[in-house]
Protein backbone atom coordinates (compact mmCIF):
# COMPACT_ATOMS: atom_id res chain seq x y z
CA UNK A 1 0.00 0.00 0.00
CA UNK A 2 1.11 3.14 -1.21
CA UNK A 3 1.43 6.50 2.02
CA UNK A 4 2.45 9.94 2.15
CA UNK A 5 3.57 11.51 5.41
CA UNK A 6 4.77 14.99 6.35
CA UNK A 7 6.59 15.42 9.48
CA UNK A 8 4.60 18.55 11.44
CA UNK A 9 5.83 20.38 14.30
CA UNK A 10 4.32 19.20 17.34
CA UNK A 11 3.15 21.71 19.37
CA UNK A 12 2.74 19.95 22.26
CA UNK A 13 6.44 20.27 22.69
CA UNK A 14 8.72 18.19 24.91
CA UNK A 15 5.36 16.00 25.91
CA UNK A 16 5.48 14.08 23.46
CA UNK A 17 8.92 13.48 23.16
CA UNK A 18 7.94 11.34 25.95
CA UNK A 19 6.09 9.15 24.08
CA UNK A 20 9.16 7.12 22.83
CA UNK A 21 7.84 3.70 23.70
CA UNK A 22 4.74 3.54 22.56
CA UNK A 23 6.07 5.42 19.17
CA UNK A 24 8.81 2.54 18.52
CA UNK A 25 5.78 1.10 16.41
CA UNK A 26 5.65 4.22 14.74
CA UNK A 27 8.95 4.34 13.46
CA UNK A 28 9.57 0.84 12.92
CA UNK A 29 6.97 -1.66 12.14
CA UNK A 30 4.13 0.89 11.85
CA UNK A 31 5.78 2.93 9.12
CA UNK A 32 6.79 -0.28 7.42
CA UNK A 33 3.25 -2.13 7.56
CA UNK A 34 0.51 -0.67 8.40
CA UNK A 35 -1.60 -3.96 8.15
CA UNK A 36 0.65 -5.12 11.30
CA UNK A 37 -1.90 -7.36 13.64
CA UNK A 38 -0.81 -5.97 16.65
CA UNK A 39 -3.33 -5.27 18.62
CA UNK A 40 -2.59 -2.15 21.50
CA UNK A 41 -4.83 -4.14 24.24
CA UNK A 42 -2.04 -6.47 24.57
CA UNK A 43 0.79 -3.74 25.10
CA UNK A 44 1.39 -1.85 28.07
CA UNK A 45 2.98 1.44 27.57
CA UNK A 46 4.37 3.27 30.34
CA UNK A 47 3.43 6.60 29.51
CA UNK A 48 0.06 6.88 28.32
CA UNK A 49 -1.08 4.86 31.08
CA UNK A 50 -1.03 7.12 33.41
CA UNK A 51 -3.66 9.66 31.00
CA UNK A 52 -6.63 7.91 30.54
CA UNK A 53 -7.81 6.89 26.99
CA UNK A 54 -10.68 8.53 26.11
CA UNK A 55 -13.37 8.36 22.87
CA UNK A 56 -15.02 10.85 20.47
CA UNK A 57 -16.65 9.39 17.52
CA UNK A 58 -18.29 11.48 14.45
CA UNK A 59 -19.90 9.85 12.20
CA UNK A 60 -21.04 11.80 8.88
CA UNK A 61 -24.06 10.59 7.05
CA UNK A 62 -23.58 10.62 3.19
CA UNK A 63 -19.96 12.41 3.37
CA UNK A 64 -17.94 11.55 -0.19
CA UNK A 65 -14.31 10.83 1.12
CA UNK A 66 -13.17 12.26 -2.40
CA UNK A 67 -15.85 15.52 -1.78
CA UNK A 68 -14.65 15.84 1.67
CA UNK A 69 -10.76 16.08 0.74
CA UNK A 70 -11.64 18.81 -1.97
CA UNK A 71 -14.16 21.12 -0.14
CA UNK A 72 -11.35 22.59 1.73
CA UNK A 73 -13.21 22.39 4.98
CA UNK A 74 -11.09 24.46 7.39
CA UNK A 75 -11.46 22.57 10.62
CA UNK A 76 -10.73 19.01 9.07
CA UNK A 77 -8.39 20.32 7.27
CA UNK A 78 -6.76 21.41 10.60
CA UNK A 79 -6.85 18.63 12.52
CA UNK A 80 -6.15 16.10 9.78
CA UNK A 81 -2.31 17.61 10.75
CA UNK A 82 -2.42 15.13 13.52
CA UNK A 83 -4.54 12.47 11.89
CA UNK A 84 -3.85 9.09 9.66
CA UNK A 85 -7.04 9.18 7.38
CA UNK A 86 -8.44 7.81 4.26
CA UNK A 87 -10.56 9.88 1.63
CA UNK A 88 -11.53 6.45 -0.48
CA UNK A 89 -12.59 4.17 1.75
CA UNK A 90 -15.24 1.15 0.42
CA UNK A 91 -17.79 0.86 2.69
CA UNK A 92 -20.09 -2.07 2.56
CA UNK A 93 -22.03 -2.24 -1.21
CA UNK A 94 -25.09 -2.79 -0.63
CA UNK A 95 -25.22 1.04 -0.11
CA UNK A 96 -27.74 0.77 2.59
CA UNK A 97 -27.43 2.96 5.84
CA UNK A 98 -28.08 0.11 8.16
CA UNK A 99 -25.98 -1.73 6.91
CA UNK A 100 -22.90 0.35 6.94
CA UNK A 101 -24.40 1.90 10.23
CA UNK A 102 -24.00 -1.51 11.91
CA UNK A 103 -20.63 -2.20 10.41
CA UNK A 104 -19.15 0.94 12.00
CA UNK A 105 -20.28 0.36 15.23
CA UNK A 106 -19.88 -3.59 15.96
CA UNK A 107 -17.14 -4.06 13.62
CA UNK A 108 -18.24 -6.72 11.97
CA UNK A 109 -19.82 -7.47 8.67
CA UNK A 110 -23.33 -8.41 7.75
CA UNK A 111 -22.35 -12.01 7.25
CA UNK A 112 -22.45 -12.22 10.66
CA UNK A 113 -25.09 -9.31 12.48
CA UNK A 114 -27.39 -9.95 9.94
CA UNK A 115 -28.47 -6.09 8.97
CA UNK A 116 -29.23 -6.28 5.15
CA UNK A 117 -32.17 -4.86 5.25
CA UNK A 118 -33.03 -0.85 6.18
CA UNK A 119 -35.74 -2.42 8.99
CA UNK A 120 -32.85 -3.64 10.42
CA UNK A 121 -34.80 -7.26 10.65
CA UNK A 122 -32.69 -10.25 11.12
CA UNK A 123 -29.83 -8.11 13.10
CA UNK A 124 -28.01 -10.21 15.41
CA UNK A 125 -26.87 -8.11 18.00
CA UNK A 126 -26.17 -10.58 21.06
CA UNK A 127 -23.80 -12.10 19.60
CA UNK A 128 -22.38 -8.82 17.62
CA UNK A 129 -23.23 -6.22 20.24
CA UNK A 130 -22.46 -1.97 19.47
CA UNK A 131 -18.89 -1.56 20.70
CA UNK A 132 -20.51 0.63 24.12
CA UNK A 133 -21.46 -2.83 25.24
CA UNK A 134 -17.80 -4.52 25.08
CA UNK A 135 -16.95 -1.35 27.05
CA UNK A 136 -19.07 -1.60 29.53
CA UNK A 137 -18.22 -4.79 30.29
CA UNK A 138 -14.12 -4.01 30.74
CA UNK A 139 -14.88 -0.51 32.31
CA UNK A 140 -16.79 2.02 34.14
CA UNK A 141 -16.59 4.83 31.42
CA UNK A 142 -19.77 6.82 30.49
CA UNK A 143 -20.89 6.11 27.53
CA UNK A 144 -23.39 8.84 25.83
CA UNK A 145 -24.75 9.00 22.05
CA UNK A 146 -26.27 11.45 20.46
CA UNK A 147 -27.61 10.65 16.75
CA UNK A 148 -30.00 12.65 14.09
CA UNK A 149 -30.83 9.53 13.00
CA UNK A 150 -33.79 7.75 15.54
CA UNK A 151 -33.39 4.71 13.03
CA UNK A 152 -29.44 4.34 14.30
CA UNK A 153 -30.31 5.11 17.99
CA UNK A 154 -33.49 3.04 18.30
CA UNK A 155 -32.03 -0.10 16.39
CA UNK A 156 -28.47 0.14 17.01
CA UNK A 157 -27.25 2.21 20.24
CA UNK A 158 -26.92 -0.09 23.50
CA UNK A 159 -25.18 0.08 26.92
CA UNK A 160 -25.62 3.85 26.77
CA UNK A 161 -25.34 5.87 29.83
CA UNK A 162 -26.98 8.20 27.66
CA UNK A 163 -28.85 7.87 24.59
CA UNK A 164 -30.76 10.83 22.54
CA UNK A 165 -32.08 11.57 18.71
CA UNK A 166 -32.92 14.32 17.69
CA UNK A 167 -35.26 14.46 14.67
CA UNK A 168 -32.80 15.30 12.41
CA UNK A 169 -31.63 18.09 13.86
CA UNK A 170 -27.90 18.27 13.47
CA UNK A 171 -27.93 21.63 15.28
CA UNK A 172 -28.83 19.98 18.45
CA UNK A 173 -27.09 17.14 17.94
CA UNK A 174 -23.78 18.99 17.99
CA UNK A 175 -25.25 21.25 21.09
CA UNK A 176 -25.85 17.94 23.13
CA UNK A 177 -22.10 17.31 22.00
CA UNK A 178 -20.51 19.91 23.10
CA UNK A 179 -22.46 20.19 26.55
CA UNK A 180 -21.66 15.85 26.77
CA UNK A 181 -18.03 17.05 26.65
CA UNK A 182 -18.11 19.73 29.00
CA UNK A 183 -19.02 17.31 32.29
CA UNK A 184 -15.87 16.02 33.86
CA UNK A 185 -16.63 12.22 33.31
CA UNK A 186 -17.49 12.47 29.55
CA UNK A 187 -15.40 9.37 28.13
CA UNK A 188 -17.16 7.48 25.00
CA UNK A 189 -18.93 9.84 22.91
CA UNK A 190 -20.82 9.13 19.50
CA UNK A 191 -21.98 11.60 17.62
CA UNK A 192 -24.26 11.47 14.21
CA UNK A 193 -25.41 14.20 11.80
CA UNK A 194 -27.12 13.19 8.66
CA UNK A 195 -27.13 16.77 6.84
CA UNK A 196 -24.68 16.23 4.06
CA UNK A 197 -27.01 12.91 2.83
CA UNK A 198 -30.03 14.57 2.93
CA UNK A 199 -28.24 17.41 1.20
CA UNK A 200 -26.88 14.88 -1.08
CA UNK A 201 -29.78 13.19 -1.88
CA UNK A 202 -32.08 16.38 -2.30
CA UNK A 203 -29.16 17.93 -4.86
CA UNK A 204 -26.47 15.72 -5.68
CA UNK A 205 -23.72 13.97 -3.75
CA UNK A 206 -20.83 16.06 -5.08
CA UNK A 207 -19.12 19.62 -3.52
CA UNK A 208 -19.83 20.73 -7.55
CA UNK A 209 -22.87 21.08 -6.17
CA UNK A 210 -23.20 23.83 -3.95
CA UNK A 211 -25.69 22.87 -1.23
CA UNK A 212 -23.93 19.24 -1.04
CA UNK A 213 -20.82 21.79 -0.28
CA UNK A 214 -22.28 24.25 1.68
CA UNK A 215 -23.55 21.02 3.94
CA UNK A 216 -20.38 19.51 4.13
CA UNK A 217 -18.59 22.80 5.44
CA UNK A 218 -21.84 23.72 8.16
CA UNK A 219 -20.87 19.96 9.55
CA UNK A 220 -16.74 21.09 9.31
CA UNK A 221 -18.47 24.25 11.26
CA UNK A 222 -19.90 21.98 13.77
CA UNK A 223 -16.63 20.00 14.23
CA UNK A 224 -14.77 22.65 15.10
CA UNK A 225 -16.86 23.88 17.86
CA UNK A 226 -16.95 20.15 19.26
CA UNK A 227 -13.19 20.00 19.22
CA UNK A 228 -12.78 23.34 20.93
CA UNK A 229 -14.64 22.11 23.49
CA UNK A 230 -12.87 18.95 23.72
CA UNK A 231 -9.14 20.77 24.24
CA UNK A 232 -10.88 23.11 26.74
CA UNK A 233 -12.01 20.44 29.11
CA UNK A 234 -10.07 21.30 32.44
CA UNK A 235 -8.55 18.04 32.58
CA UNK A 236 -7.32 17.93 28.78
CA UNK A 237 -3.53 17.33 29.51
CA UNK A 238 -4.47 14.26 32.08
CA UNK A 239 -6.64 12.21 29.09
CA UNK A 240 -5.71 10.83 25.73
CA UNK A 241 -8.80 11.26 23.32
CA UNK A 242 -8.73 9.40 20.52
CA UNK A 243 -11.34 11.62 17.76
CA UNK A 244 -12.77 9.14 14.59
CA UNK A 245 -14.40 11.28 11.77
CA UNK A 246 -16.03 8.98 9.77
CA UNK A 247 -19.00 8.55 7.40
CA UNK A 248 -21.10 5.49 6.71
CA UNK A 249 -20.79 6.05 2.73
CA UNK A 250 -21.09 8.19 0.49
CA UNK A 251 -23.91 9.23 -2.49
CA UNK A 252 -24.75 7.82 -5.80
CA UNK A 253 -23.38 10.19 -8.68
CA UNK A 254 -22.42 10.34 -11.92
CA UNK A 255 -18.88 9.17 -12.49
CA UNK A 256 -16.41 9.99 -15.54
CA UNK A 257 -16.15 7.26 -17.53
CA UNK A 258 -12.37 7.89 -17.59
CA UNK A 259 -11.96 7.45 -13.70
CA UNK A 260 -13.94 4.35 -13.21
CA UNK A 261 -11.51 1.42 -12.48
CA UNK A 262 -14.34 -1.31 -12.85
CA UNK A 263 -13.40 -1.69 -9.14
CA UNK A 264 -15.64 -0.20 -5.57
CA UNK A 265 -13.56 2.39 -5.69
CA UNK A 266 -15.66 4.20 -8.45
CA UNK A 267 -18.59 4.19 -6.82
CA UNK A 268 -19.60 6.95 -4.94
CA UNK A 269 -22.33 5.26 -3.44
CA UNK A 270 -19.53 3.19 -1.50
CA UNK A 271 -16.84 6.13 -1.03
CA UNK A 272 -16.29 7.22 2.85
CA UNK A 273 -13.80 8.36 4.61
CA UNK A 274 -12.38 7.36 8.19
CA UNK A 275 -9.85 9.50 9.80
CA UNK A 276 -8.40 8.71 13.58
CA UNK A 277 -6.91 12.17 15.15
CA UNK A 278 -4.58 12.65 18.30
CA UNK A 279 -2.49 15.43 19.10
CA UNK A 280 0.87 12.91 19.24
CA UNK A 281 -0.16 11.15 15.98
CA UNK A 282 2.00 12.27 12.68
CA UNK A 283 -0.10 13.21 9.41
CA UNK A 284 -0.27 10.23 7.06
CA UNK A 285 -3.06 9.74 4.66
CA UNK A 286 -3.50 5.71 3.63
CA UNK A 287 -4.58 5.75 -0.45
CA UNK A 288 -6.21 3.83 -2.56
CA UNK A 289 -4.43 0.99 -3.57
CA UNK A 290 -3.31 1.31 -8.06
CA UNK A 291 -5.86 -0.66 -9.72
CA UNK A 292 -4.32 0.03 -12.93
CA UNK A 293 -2.33 -3.40 -12.59
CA UNK A 294 -2.75 -5.65 -10.11
CA UNK A 295 0.75 -7.92 -9.78
CA UNK A 296 1.29 -11.46 -10.13
CA UNK A 297 2.64 -12.36 -7.04
CA UNK A 298 3.09 -15.75 -4.92
CA UNK A 299 6.12 -17.89 -4.96
CA UNK A 300 7.45 -19.75 -7.43
CA UNK A 301 10.53 -22.30 -7.94
CA UNK A 302 13.35 -21.63 -10.53
CA UNK A 303 13.80 -24.70 -12.05
CA UNK A 304 17.46 -26.06 -13.21
CA UNK A 305 19.26 -28.71 -14.54
CA UNK A 306 18.07 -32.50 -14.00
CA UNK A 307 17.56 -32.22 -10.36
CA UNK A 308 15.89 -29.14 -9.57
CA UNK A 309 12.89 -30.12 -12.40
CA UNK A 310 8.86 -31.28 -11.98
CA UNK A 311 7.99 -34.39 -12.50
CA UNK A 312 4.54 -35.93 -13.16
CA UNK A 313 4.72 -39.49 -12.72
CA UNK A 314 4.41 -41.73 -15.87
CA UNK A 315 1.17 -42.84 -14.72
CA UNK A 316 -0.02 -39.29 -13.66
CA UNK A 317 1.25 -37.81 -17.06
CA UNK A 318 -1.01 -40.36 -18.88
CA UNK A 319 -3.60 -37.56 -19.04
CA UNK A 320 -1.01 -35.92 -21.60
CA UNK A 321 -1.00 -39.01 -24.01
CA UNK A 322 -3.57 -37.21 -26.78
CA UNK A 323 -4.26 -40.19 -28.79
CA UNK A 324 -4.81 -40.28 -32.48
CA UNK A 325 -7.10 -39.85 -35.28
CA UNK A 326 -10.31 -37.66 -35.18
CA UNK A 327 -12.41 -39.90 -32.84
CA UNK A 328 -9.68 -39.05 -30.21
CA UNK A 329 -10.49 -36.30 -27.76
CA UNK A 330 -9.61 -33.01 -28.24
CA UNK A 331 -7.43 -30.85 -25.79
CA UNK A 332 -6.10 -27.45 -25.12
CA UNK A 333 -2.56 -27.14 -22.88
CA UNK A 334 -1.19 -23.52 -21.45
CA UNK A 335 0.80 -22.64 -18.77
CA UNK A 336 3.29 -19.37 -17.61
CA UNK A 337 6.92 -19.12 -18.64
CA UNK A 338 9.28 -17.02 -16.96
CA UNK A 339 12.86 -17.22 -18.08
CA UNK A 340 15.58 -16.23 -15.42
CA UNK A 341 18.73 -17.11 -17.69
CA UNK A 342 18.34 -19.03 -21.50
CA UNK A 343 21.90 -20.91 -20.68
CA UNK A 344 22.41 -23.80 -23.19
CA UNK A 345 20.89 -23.82 -26.82
CA UNK A 346 17.28 -25.45 -27.02
CA UNK A 347 17.38 -25.82 -23.56
CA UNK A 348 13.83 -27.70 -22.64
CA UNK A 349 10.43 -26.25 -21.37
CA UNK A 350 8.08 -28.68 -21.29
CA UNK A 351 7.97 -32.28 -22.11
CA UNK A 352 6.43 -35.33 -22.47
CA UNK A 353 9.60 -37.17 -24.51
CA UNK A 354 12.60 -39.21 -23.71
CA UNK A 355 14.60 -36.91 -25.29
CA UNK A 356 13.46 -33.83 -27.86
CA UNK A 357 16.87 -34.18 -29.42
CA UNK A 358 15.67 -37.57 -31.60
CA UNK A 359 12.74 -39.65 -33.10
CA UNK A 360 11.28 -40.93 -29.58
CA UNK A 361 7.89 -40.77 -29.59
CA UNK A 362 6.00 -38.07 -27.30
CA UNK A 363 5.64 -34.57 -28.08
CA UNK A 364 7.88 -31.16 -26.68
CA UNK A 365 8.27 -27.67 -26.38
CA UNK A 366 11.63 -25.95 -25.96
CA UNK A 367 13.62 -22.90 -26.37
CA UNK A 368 14.64 -22.21 -30.41
CA UNK A 369 18.56 -21.91 -29.38
CA UNK A 370 18.18 -19.04 -27.06
CA UNK A 371 17.32 -16.05 -28.92
CA UNK A 372 13.60 -15.96 -26.81
CA UNK A 373 11.85 -18.08 -29.36
CA UNK A 374 10.40 -21.59 -28.85
CA UNK A 375 9.31 -24.54 -30.51
CA UNK A 376 7.04 -27.32 -30.57
CA UNK A 377 7.68 -30.88 -31.87
CA UNK A 378 6.49 -34.60 -31.61
CA UNK A 379 2.74 -33.94 -32.32
CA UNK A 380 4.00 -33.17 -35.31
CA UNK A 381 6.21 -34.59 -38.31
CA UNK A 382 7.65 -30.87 -38.40
CA UNK A 383 8.40 -28.59 -35.84
CA UNK A 384 6.68 -25.61 -35.04
CA UNK A 385 7.98 -22.53 -34.22
CA UNK A 386 6.80 -19.21 -32.42
CA UNK A 387 8.82 -16.95 -35.19
CA UNK A 388 5.52 -15.10 -35.44
CA UNK A 389 5.49 -14.26 -31.73
CA UNK A 390 7.28 -11.48 -29.62
CA UNK A 391 10.64 -12.71 -28.79
CA UNK A 392 10.50 -14.30 -25.12
CA UNK A 393 12.68 -11.81 -22.72
CA UNK A 394 14.29 -12.50 -19.39
CA UNK A 395 12.01 -11.75 -16.14
CA UNK A 396 9.02 -11.17 -17.78
CA UNK A 397 6.07 -13.79 -17.70
CA UNK A 398 4.41 -15.47 -20.51
CA UNK A 399 1.32 -17.56 -21.39
CA UNK A 400 2.24 -20.17 -23.91
CA UNK A 401 0.42 -23.66 -25.14
CA UNK A 402 -1.32 -25.42 -28.00
CA UNK A 403 -4.72 -26.68 -28.74
CA UNK A 404 -5.39 -30.22 -30.39
CA UNK A 405 -8.68 -30.05 -31.91
CA UNK A 406 -10.92 -31.89 -34.79
CA UNK A 407 -12.13 -30.07 -38.10
CA UNK A 408 -12.88 -31.24 -41.86
CA UNK A 409 -12.29 -35.08 -40.73
CA UNK A 410 -8.71 -34.34 -39.40
CA UNK A 411 -6.94 -33.60 -36.26
CA UNK A 412 -4.89 -30.31 -35.77
CA UNK A 413 -2.40 -28.54 -33.39
CA UNK A 414 -1.66 -24.82 -33.37
CA UNK A 415 0.67 -22.88 -31.08
CA UNK A 416 -0.55 -19.95 -28.72
CA UNK A 417 1.59 -17.14 -26.85
CA UNK A 418 -0.07 -14.83 -24.64
CA UNK A 419 -3.75 -15.77 -26.00
CA UNK A 420 -2.71 -15.00 -29.80
CA UNK A 421 -2.41 -17.76 -32.20
CA UNK A 422 1.02 -17.53 -33.56
CA UNK A 423 1.22 -20.47 -36.22
CA UNK A 424 -0.71 -22.10 -39.08
CA UNK A 425 -2.69 -25.51 -37.89
CA UNK A 426 -0.87 -28.38 -38.50
CA UNK A 427 -2.27 -31.60 -39.40
CA UNK A 428 -1.45 -34.53 -36.74
CA UNK A 429 -4.32 -36.64 -37.92
CA UNK A 430 -1.77 -39.65 -38.55
CA UNK A 431 0.29 -39.27 -35.33
CA UNK A 432 0.41 -41.17 -31.71
CA UNK A 433 2.45 -39.62 -29.61
CA UNK A 434 1.34 -41.78 -26.35
CA UNK A 435 3.98 -43.60 -24.38
CA UNK A 436 4.63 -44.50 -21.03
CA UNK A 437 7.29 -41.95 -19.52
CA UNK A 438 7.05 -38.71 -17.51
CA UNK A 439 5.72 -35.13 -17.91
CA UNK A 440 8.50 -33.12 -17.63
CA UNK A 441 8.69 -28.98 -16.25
CA UNK A 442 12.46 -28.19 -17.41
CA UNK A 443 15.07 -30.14 -17.91
CA UNK A 444 15.04 -34.03 -19.47
CA UNK A 445 17.76 -36.86 -18.79
CA UNK A 446 20.19 -37.51 -21.24
CA UNK A 447 19.57 -34.05 -22.52
CA UNK A 448 22.21 -31.42 -21.40
CA UNK A 449 20.67 -28.25 -22.23
CA UNK A 450 19.18 -26.31 -19.18
CA UNK A 451 17.87 -22.96 -18.62
CA UNK A 452 16.79 -20.86 -15.17
CA UNK A 453 12.86 -20.82 -15.79
CA UNK A 454 10.16 -20.43 -14.07
CA UNK A 455 6.72 -22.72 -14.90
CA UNK A 456 3.31 -21.87 -13.14
CA UNK A 457 -0.17 -22.04 -14.23
CA UNK A 458 -0.66 -24.96 -15.90
CA UNK A 459 -4.06 -25.97 -17.42
CA UNK A 460 -4.87 -29.01 -19.05
CA UNK A 461 -8.81 -28.86 -20.83
CA UNK A 462 -9.66 -32.07 -22.16
CA UNK A 463 -11.66 -29.70 -24.81
CA UNK A 464 -10.57 -27.46 -27.56
CA UNK A 465 -11.01 -24.07 -25.86
CA UNK A 466 -12.04 -21.77 -28.20
CA UNK A 467 -9.60 -19.26 -29.66
CA UNK A 468 -11.58 -15.78 -27.74
CA UNK A 469 -11.80 -17.81 -24.22
CA UNK A 470 -7.92 -18.81 -24.64
CA UNK A 471 -7.23 -14.87 -25.42
CA UNK A 472 -9.23 -13.71 -22.58
CA UNK A 473 -8.22 -16.20 -20.05
CA UNK A 474 -4.75 -15.85 -20.94
CA UNK A 475 -4.09 -13.06 -19.47
CA UNK A 476 -5.33 -14.30 -15.79
CA UNK A 477 -3.23 -15.96 -13.28
CA UNK A 478 -5.33 -18.75 -12.16
CA UNK A 479 -8.49 -20.29 -13.61
CA UNK A 480 -11.86 -19.14 -12.24
CA UNK A 481 -14.77 -21.33 -11.39
CA UNK A 482 -16.62 -19.01 -14.15
CA UNK A 483 -13.98 -19.96 -17.09
CA UNK A 484 -16.51 -21.19 -19.56
CA UNK A 485 -14.56 -24.68 -19.70
CA UNK A 486 -13.44 -24.97 -15.85
CA UNK A 487 -15.54 -28.38 -16.10
CA UNK A 488 -13.15 -29.50 -18.66
CA UNK A 489 -10.11 -29.39 -16.63
CA UNK A 490 -8.50 -32.62 -16.23
CA UNK A 491 -5.66 -31.24 -14.42
CA UNK A 492 -4.54 -27.83 -13.06
CA UNK A 493 -1.53 -26.56 -11.63
CA UNK A 494 -0.85 -23.27 -10.38
CA UNK A 495 2.68 -24.06 -9.04
CA UNK A 496 2.84 -20.55 -6.56
CA UNK A 497 1.78 -23.27 -3.74
CA UNK A 498 5.07 -21.42 -1.85
CA UNK A 499 5.94 -25.17 0.57
CA UNK A 500 6.92 -28.47 0.05
CA UNK A 501 8.31 -30.19 -2.75
CA UNK A 502 5.55 -30.70 -5.34
CA UNK A 503 3.12 -29.08 -7.80
CA UNK A 504 -0.51 -29.90 -6.53
CA UNK A 505 -3.03 -30.28 -8.79
CA UNK A 506 -5.91 -28.34 -7.50
CA UNK A 507 -8.53 -31.14 -9.84
CA UNK A 508 -7.39 -34.49 -8.48
CA UNK A 509 -5.61 -33.81 -5.24
CA UNK A 510 -3.02 -36.27 -5.89
CA UNK A 511 -1.57 -35.64 -9.46
CA UNK A 512 0.74 -33.66 -8.34
CA UNK A 513 4.15 -32.33 -9.80
CA UNK A 514 7.28 -33.44 -7.78
CA UNK A 515 10.12 -31.19 -7.71
CA UNK A 516 13.41 -33.13 -7.53
CA UNK A 517 16.86 -31.40 -5.37
CA UNK A 518 16.23 -29.13 -2.81
CA UNK A 519 13.87 -26.62 -3.83
CA UNK A 520 13.47 -23.39 -2.45
CA UNK A 521 10.07 -20.71 -3.13
CA UNK A 522 10.88 -17.64 -3.97
CA UNK A 523 8.05 -14.98 -3.52
CA UNK A 524 7.76 -12.58 -6.55
CA UNK A 525 5.48 -9.62 -7.38
CA UNK A 526 5.16 -8.61 -10.89
CA UNK A 527 3.39 -5.76 -12.84
CA UNK A 528 2.91 -5.77 -16.54
CA UNK A 529 0.01 -4.86 -18.68
CA UNK A 530 -0.69 -7.54 -20.47
CA UNK A 531 -1.67 -9.51 -17.21
CA UNK A 532 -5.94 -8.71 -16.39
CA UNK A 533 -5.59 -10.25 -12.92
CA UNK A 534 -8.99 -10.04 -11.32
CA UNK A 535 -9.38 -7.77 -7.99
CA UNK A 536 -9.24 -9.88 -5.11
CA UNK A 537 -11.93 -8.16 -2.28
CA UNK A 538 -8.93 -8.01 -0.33
CA UNK A 539 -8.03 -5.00 -1.99
CA UNK A 540 -10.53 -3.11 -0.62
CA UNK A 541 -8.89 -3.46 2.85
CA UNK A 542 -5.77 -1.61 1.93
CA UNK A 543 -7.60 1.48 3.74
CA UNK A 544 -9.30 1.55 6.86
CA UNK A 545 -12.95 0.95 6.65
CA UNK A 546 -16.05 1.62 8.94
CA UNK A 547 -16.29 -1.76 10.20
CA UNK A 548 -12.32 -1.48 11.79
CA UNK A 549 -13.69 1.36 14.03
CA UNK A 550 -14.85 -0.47 16.95
CA UNK A 551 -11.33 -2.52 17.00
CA UNK A 552 -9.16 0.80 17.08
CA UNK A 553 -11.82 1.76 20.14
CA UNK A 554 -11.67 -1.34 21.86
CA UNK A 555 -7.51 -1.56 21.34
CA UNK A 556 -6.92 2.51 22.66
CA UNK A 557 -9.01 1.27 25.32
CA UNK A 558 -6.95 -1.83 25.82
CA UNK A 559 -9.38 -3.80 25.88
CA UNK A 560 -8.58 -7.33 24.97
CA UNK A 561 -10.46 -8.72 21.19
CA UNK A 562 -9.54 -11.85 21.02
CA UNK A 563 -13.15 -13.79 21.74
CA UNK A 564 -15.06 -11.12 20.13
CA UNK A 565 -15.11 -12.19 16.25
CA UNK A 566 -14.10 -9.37 15.06
CA UNK A 567 -13.83 -8.70 11.45
CA UNK A 568 -12.28 -5.59 11.04
CA UNK A 569 -8.13 -5.03 10.72
CA UNK A 570 -5.83 -3.24 13.48
CA UNK A 571 -4.64 -0.44 11.88
CA UNK A 572 -1.56 0.59 14.21
CA UNK A 573 -1.01 5.09 14.48
CA UNK A 574 1.73 6.58 12.94
CA UNK A 575 3.32 9.07 15.76
CA UNK A 576 5.04 12.49 15.80
CA UNK A 577 8.27 12.49 18.37
CA UNK A 578 9.37 16.23 18.83
CA UNK A 579 12.26 16.03 21.16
Amino acid sequence: MERTQKNKTNKYGTWYGILFILAICGLSACNKDFEGKRDFAKTQDTVLDVRTSKILYVIIDGARGKSVETSMAPNLTKIKANANYAYESVSDDSGLDATTWTDMLTGVNKAKHGVTSANFAGKQLTNYPMFFKRIKDNSTLRTAAFCASARLSQNLVSDADVNQSFNDDDLAVKTATVDELKRDDAAVVLTEFNSVDKAGAQYGYDNSVAQYQNAILKIDGYIGEIMAQLKSRKNYTNENWLVIIASNQGGAYPVNPADNDGTLFSKPLLNSYVMFYNPAFNISVYEKPNTSAIPYSGNNIKLNGTALRGTLSAADASIFNFGTGVTAPEYTVEFKLKVHAFGTLNAPIFSKSSSPANSSTGWWIIHNGSNGTWRFAGLSSTTITSASAPLLTVGKWYTIGFKIYNESAKRWVVLYQDGEKISNPVDVTSRNVDNAVPLIAGQIDGYGNTATQSITDIRLFKAAVPDNIIKEYACQVNVPTTHPYYNSLIGYWPATDGTGVSFVDKISGTRNFTIGGSPVWESFEDTDAKFCIPFSPEIYNKLPRGVDIPRYIYSWLKIKTDNYGLDGKVWLPVYNITQ
